[in-house]
């Protein structure tokens, strides 16, 4: 060991690291002002839900409830309550079982409300795992006992038990447990009972109240301490179960305000505030956002007064600032509420303009960057040696796509805190803009906090707050200007400029002539090779207040001190140019209407492929030293020309920790791909660290999402490729990207922040492209827009569709045409528009009523284990730049029992068996007027095939149909040259298209031209269905004497109307409901038939009229339609029937496979017929006799067969026994039928295992159709009879907990 080494360990951990609050000034500014750490603020933390159990947030550093609310905006929590009656203490629970009540409880209405939630409904995916584990583990081994009891035996029982147990572990899905839920008034509030352990036992419950009011706090599950908390809504018919979503929303609140008494160090940033915890993120859709949460959560800011809100959540928006809820957030809550909104940036960096929604692309919002400092180095991430601090490489950045700076300000981004209990985690490690958020949202309680205490009679407006962090941050490595919260300095700047009212008016920035955007940004070739000139207008926004409203000024003087305010509104501005190339007037006056000015814009001269910023200050020219009261950003991406080769080489770039080198290329017109190939030199010293780099490319395209046309890859540059002596071996890494001609596209390396040494790279890139340009039957998809697509209209038969390459010469063209989706659209069958009646469902804006468009479609499947996804493209994909304020659908089955749910995004749901299935969507939104367009919208459902379709392609018409014509100067596809075209023919009508195609709907896949070109999108329209083949008559002469002799003689009008009325008198016997008229009927038909064929459907007819239920219950299900007499009478009826119908049955077996003629056809046809009612005969026999061989014909089906004599003739059970033995002789001893009418014998004979095997599989493959619904619920009694017989208790009491999960009693409300 080197002597002069150090090996003592440090004498304390740098614990001020793990929340970072040095870099901000947090820290010292608590110090400085301990009374100022957040008290009397309120932050509302929109997230996944604060647990009820996380240490640090159960109270505040003065002893208040540090959550003074607990809210589920989702609905995900919701449980539909409805009124029950108590008796002897007890109640019938919405899931059917029987509820004791706790005698202490006090009820003084006498009113009693019951309703049921499924339990996985309630938690997020880890505690649901980890319960499914648990229960899996309990009930394999009551399975493994059962199982080990079937095997125990032997013989054809014995072994028809082992197989059934089998089977029913094979099919074993754990689908949890359902809660049932008790809820009453106790004189002063709702409280509500949970049966959390399923047993029914409410004895010595706890009812809890409202949190809110109460503070309670339940527990849903012990082991997995996981809690729970209880709002209810609309005078007690809706419970509200509360519990969170996943840990995110957890650890945000920790950041935010976490306060621990014996661990300062571990606090978070304002332990003296207080939370109100508003759950964004639906359970029911994997903790998304959802636009009815968004809505109930802006409302419950207002509620509860919170001065700050702080969202760490979003996605990307394909148009900046607009949407629904964005709007009402901007002018509600931030700007007539005074609440200052923070949202992250999000973690799509390192390139430009990637940027979620809403933070960094919503006015009025505050987005904030994350952060890496040295402290957090220090204590988090385990590093050796330190890098220099900076932004995160993954943290997104600006500016928008309407050219606003997009990033505001930057906070740490990452923190170990508090985390939920369920996690078993006390603390944790998270890093994104998702901890930079509640960062600044602490900093700006600090604030706010101080404000209240020394200037409490003062306003403190959101955009007030906003300037003081934003004015006042630290310079850090951000292109457009934003720099790192510094805490103090903010306080400072606030109290300087305390007295100015100017201080509360933000400024509005519109560039008129680009479509309304906030900044300048000059992105495309186009948009830089001239100088530009711009008229920028500009407007003052003025803060309102919340009573300040029509209906709640009374005397008007609210609106007068605001309409005062904008009177006597006025800035005399001065403009400044931070870039050169810039040119702006000296002065602006600005008064209340706002003002216009003119901007020169010269970015000819600038260096292309980089990256060139600036911005427009303007300053109050009586108050310049405040810093610009608002700026216009410039943004500049001159795109490199890669010139005639559509390629470039970017050279070798060099790279240090957290280095990032951005390239803007111009992509040719006509490109479709590009490859870009990254090298690494083999020059990399041996005791150089390898590092992680990012590649991310983006391309903007108007009004789509940043994500649509981008990719972002990691490159590990160093492991495993050092050579034996020294140095390493060179990598090569290859990227590929579908392009978009004629948009820039972003080429951004970045060494990621943590990785040390530098590294050097060497990156060359290179396009290609074979676009469609028209053809015959064939038309361009989206005609116009820039991503290239086909249409194929299988009408045509074959289909010609021209390519060209326009930007350089493609090699080796192989057309591969696949479809491997189909597309239906489906018709609503209900529709409705109404005014949602629910107390949280009013427009924050109006106090009205929120409106909901409510659909239905039927969707069917043809086959089992289906995907299939579903889109409504008016509204769906969309969340905050959304014109509707929510979109969800869910689907059902047959069952009625919810398989999915999707909101604001569709995505591919898999439905496990071939049936019916009804999708419920629902559209919100504040005016009915504009839902109504909406009614008849189609729902698209597109299924993937389970065979793709495959088109196949020639380059010439001919080929297409023969070989015989020779072309030796055809087009083969070796080479195109720039500029050139050719063309693809499509052989449409040899394409086996399924056969469950429809005309109208469309078959989905893409086209594949070379192995370079990116694939085109590719659809073909089903053409109109084929016209049944005509059999073509041969002349008389031809045909000969037996096949004239074969046609039947035509009938006369008189013989046809008695066939009609003959057939209306049969279908009449089943519809009777006077017996006697029913019998005279059954005579008069029986008396005019004058063949065999006539008397059995007339039998058949009554044998339906006796056993109606046949198909669909067991014989003991009805017992007063097959009790005494009617069974007696049954087996009388079915006997004549099996005597009229045993020859002709036995004629259909012969016609199996040899009928040939028409006549022979036609002999098949009646004796097939007669197949039916000898077997509908022998069913109802068996079912009759089962009734008649019991002690009694009504006892349960529990009762033995009883071996006596019926009146004189041979004994019942034999004669069911023998009648069962044809049964199985004739019919499928598997079809439902035949097994409900064969169980009584087998459970008779104790043949459990026998009966019990085809039941389990029938009901394993049946389809989920409304048709058969009566079919299964029979099935599965009687599988559950079965059960019990053979005291298989594990399975009798899995199938009796599933029931109300795979059986609810209704549609669960969206």
């Amino acid at each position: 060991m080197d002597a002069g080494l150090d090996t003592t360990p440090r004498t304390e951990y740098p614990a001020a690291g793990l929340q970072p609050r040095a870099d901000t000034q947090a820290a010292e500014f608590v110090r400085k002002y301990p009374e100022y750490d957040g008290r009397g603020v309120v932050v509302a933390v929109l997230d996944t839900g604060i647990d009820a159990g996380a240490k640090g947030l159960q109270t505040t550093s003065t002893g208040q409830r540090k959550v003074v609310d607990y809210v589920d905006c989702t609905g995900a929590g919701d449980v539909g309550l409805q009124d029950v009656e108590a008796t002897d203490n007890t109640v019938r629970g919405a899931s059917g079982r029987t509820l004791r009540l706790n005698a202490a409880w006090t009820n003084p209405t006498g009113v009693w409300r019951v309703g049921s939630k499924r339990l996985y409904d309630l938690v997020p995916a880890d505690v649901r795992a980890r319960m499914v584990a648990e229960r899996d583990g309990r009930f394999s081994k009551r399975a493994a006992a059962v199982r080990d009891a079937a095997r125990a035996g032997s013989g054809e029982e014995s072994e028809a038990r082992a197989a059934a147990a089998a089977a029913l572990e094979a099919a074993y899905v754990d689908g949890g447990s359902v809660v049932d839920c008790v809820v009453f008034h106790d004189g002063s509030q709702w409280r509500a009972a949970l049966d959390t352990d399923g047993s029914g036992d409410l004895t010595q419950a706890e009812a809890l109240g409202a949190y809110k009011r109460t503070g309670d706090v339940g527990l849903l599950s012990r082991r997995q301490l996981f809690y729970y908390t209880l709002n209810f809504y609309d005078e007690g018919r809706t419970l509200s179960i509360v519990t969170c979503a996943g840990s995110h929303g957890t650890h945000v609140a920790g950041i935010v305000a976490a306060w621990h008494a014996d661990d300062a160090a571990a606090c978070g940033v304002a332990p003296g505030a207080q939370l109100v915890s508003l759950t964004i993120g639906d359970h029911r859709a994997g903790s998304m956002e959802t636009g009815t949460g968004l809505a109930r959560a802006a409302a419950a800011i207002v509620e509860h007064g919170a001065r700050v809100a702080n969202m760490s959540y979003g996605e990307p928006s394909a148009t900046p600032n607009a949407g629904q809820w964005v709007q009402a957030v901007a002018q509600e809550v931030v700007r007539r509420h005074g609440c200052a909104f923070v949202a992250s940036a999000g973690n799509e960096g390192p390139a430009l303009t990637t940027l979620g929604a809403p933070g960094g692309t919503t006015s009025g919002i505050i987005s904030v960057g994350a952060y890496v400092g040295l402290e957090q180095m220090a204590a988090e991430y385990g590093m050796y040696a330190r890098v220099r601090d900076g932004v995160f490489t993954w943290s997104s950045r600006g500016p928008t796509a309407d050219g606003a700076r997009g990033v505001d300000v930057y906070a740490p981004g990452s923190a170990v805190t508090s985390f939920p209990a369920y996690t078993r985690e006390r603390r944790h490690l998270s890093n994104g803009t998702s901890m930079s958020a509640p960062s600044l949202s602490g900093v700006l309680a600090l604030l706010a906090s101080a404000w209240l205490r020394e200037l409490p009679d003062a306003r403190l407006t959101p955009h007030r707050l906003r300037a003081a962090v934003t004015r006042t941050a630290k310079p850090i490595s951000d292109a457009h200007g934003a720099g790192l919260v510094q805490t103090d300095a903010a306080w400072q700047f606030l109290k300087a400029q305390a007295a100015r009212a100017a201080e509360d008016v933000a400024y509005s920035v519109r560039v008129d002539d680009t479509r309304g955007m906030r900044g300048i940004y000059l992105r495309n070739a186009e948009d830089s090779a001239r100088v530009r000139f711009f008229k920028v207008a500009v407007a003052p926004v003025f803060p309102t207040a919340a009573d300040a409203r029509l209906e709640d000024d009374a005397d008007g003087s609210r609106g007068q001190q605001e309409s005062q305010a904008q009177f006597d509104f006025e800035q005399r501005v001065l403009l400044v140019a931070r870039a050169p190339w810039l040119a702006v007037p000296e002065s602006l006056y600005v008064g209340s209407a706002g003002a216009p000015f003119s901007v020169r814009v010269d970015a000819t001269q600038l260096e292309p492929g980089r990256l060139h910023t600036a911005s427009i200050d303007a300053y109050d020219s009586r108050n310049v030293d405040r810093g610009p009261i608002f700026s216009v950003p410039v943004t500049v991406t001159k795109p490199l020309d890669v010139g005639a080769a559509a390629a470039a080489d970017l050279g070798t770039l060099s790279f240090g920790p957290a280095d990032i080198v951005r390239r803007f290329i111009a992509v040719p017109r006509g490109a479709t791909s590009v490859e870009i190939v990254v090298r690494t030199p083999n020059t990399l010293p041996q005791d150089a660290a390898p590092a992680l780099f990012y590649v991310h490319c983006v391309q903007l395209v108007p009004d789509t999402r940043f994500k649509r046309h981008h990719v972002r890859q990691r490159i590990d540059l160093g492991h495993k490729s050092y050579g034996a002596e020294g140095g390493a071996s060179e990598q090569k890494h290859v990227v590929t990207l579908a392009v978009v001609g004629g948009a820039t596209l972003e080429v951004c390396l970045a060494q990621f922040w943590s990785q040390l040494d530098r590294h050097d790279l060497h990156v060359r890139m290179s396009f290609a492209g074979l676009v469609p340009v028209a053809g015959a039957g064939a038309e361009l998809a989206d005609a116009g827009a820039l991503e290239p697509g086909l249409v194929l209209h299988a009408a045509h038969a074959v289909v010609r569709a021209d390519f060209a390459a326009p930007m350089r010469a493609e090699h080796g063209i192989k057309p591969a045409a696949t479809l491997n989706a189909l597309r239906r659209a489906l018709r609503p069958h209900t529709s409705r528009v109404a005014p949602l009646q629910g107390e949280r469902d009013t427009c924050l804006a109006t106090g009205q009523a929120m409106y909901a468009l409510d659909l239905e479609y039927r969707l069917d499947t043809w086959a089992d284990s289906t995907e299939v996804r579903l889109r409504l493209p008016a509204v769906d994909t969309q969340i905050y730049e959304a014109w509707a304020e929510d979109f969800a659908l869910s689907v059902f089955d047959a069952n009625k029992r919810r398989l999915a749910t999707q909101i604001g995004y569709t995505d591919k749901i898999t439905l496990r068996l071939r049936g019916d299935y009804l999708v419920r969507v629902r559209i919100r939104h504040r005016r009915a007027k504009d839902l109504d367009a909406l009614k008849d919208v189609p729902l698209l459902a597109e299924f993937k095939l389970p065979t793709p379709v495959t088109v196949a392609t020639k380059f010439d018409l001919a080929s297409v149909f023969t070989t015989t014509v020779a072309n030796p100067g055809a087009y083969r596809g070796e080479f195109v040259p720039r500029g050139g075209r050719f063309a693809v023919f499509f052989d449409v009508l040899g394409a086996k298209l399924p056969t469950d195609a429809k005309p109208g709907d469309v078959l989905c896949g893409s086209l594949s031209l070379n192995g370079r070109s990116s694939n085109l999108a590719l659809e073909l329209v089903v053409p109109p269905a084929k016209i049944e083949q005509l059999k073509t008559e041969q002349p008389k002469a031809e045909q000969t004497k037996a096949e004239q002799s074969e046609k039947a003689p035509s009938k006369s009008d008189v013989d046809q109307l008695e066939e009609a009325l003959r057939k209306v008198r049969l279908d009449h016997i089943a519809k009777a409901t006077d017996a006697a008229v029913r019998t005279r009927l059954i005579d008069e038909l029986l008396a005019s038939s004058s063949t065999d064929e006539q008397r059995a459907e007339v039998l058949h007819a009554q044998l339906n009229a006796l056993d109606p239920a046949r198909e669909s219950a067991l014989p003991w299900a009805d017992p007063a339609r097959l009790g005494e007499p009617a069974a007696r009478t049954a087996v009388a009826v079915a006997d004549q029937l099996i005597a009229l119908t045993r020859a002709p049955a036995l004629t259909a077996r012969l016609f199996e496979k040899s009928a040939q003629s028409a006549a022979e056809k036609e002999q098949k046809k009646h004796a097939d017929g007669a197949r039916t009612q000898l077997i509908a005969a022998l069913t109802t026999k068996c079912r009759a006799l089962s009734q008649l061989a019991r002690d009694d014909a009504t006892s349960e089906e529990s009762a033995e067969l009883v071996d006596h004599d019926d009146e004189g003739s041979e004994p019942v059970a034999r004669r069911y026994e023998q009648a069962a033995q044809e049964l199985r002789q004739w019919g499928d001893a598997a079809a439902p039928a035949a097994l409900m009418a064969l169980v009584p014998l087998q459970i008779a004979q104790k043949q459990y295992g026998r009966a019990l095997q085809p039941v389990l599989a029938w009901l394993g493959k049946a389809p989920l159709t409304a048709a058969n619904a009566a079919q299964r619920a029979a099935m599965a009694d009687l599988r559950d009879v079965l059960l019990e017989k053979l005291e298989w208790t594990a399975w009798s009491d899995y199938f009796r907990e599933m029931a109300p999960i795979t059986h609810p009693a209704d549609y669960e409300p969206l």
